[in-house]
């Protein structure tokens, strides 16, 4: 794989996590802006976005595992 393919993929995967922690502050906020306040949406709403994020990280790992395999 090239640099810059690899490069690519590392910007896609951290752009989409950046993006979902912006969701994930959206989401822990009423519609009016206030924060949520009980705690067992907070955690829903957290562990939901942790997993989304991880297949992120994930795409960067596999991304270098791949390259690293092409050297």
């Amino acid at each position: 794989m090239e640099k810059q393919n690899l490069s690519r993929l590392y910007s896609i995967a951290t752009l989409n996590a950046h993006k979902l922690i912006d969701e994930l502050y959206e989401q822990i906020h009423t519609d009016d802006g206030d924060p949520i306040y009980l705690p067992e949406e907070v955690k829903a709403l957290k562990q939901s976005y942790i997993a989304r994020i991880r297949q992120e990280l994930d795409l960067i790992q596999t991304a270098a595992n791949e390259a690293s395999e092409m050297q």
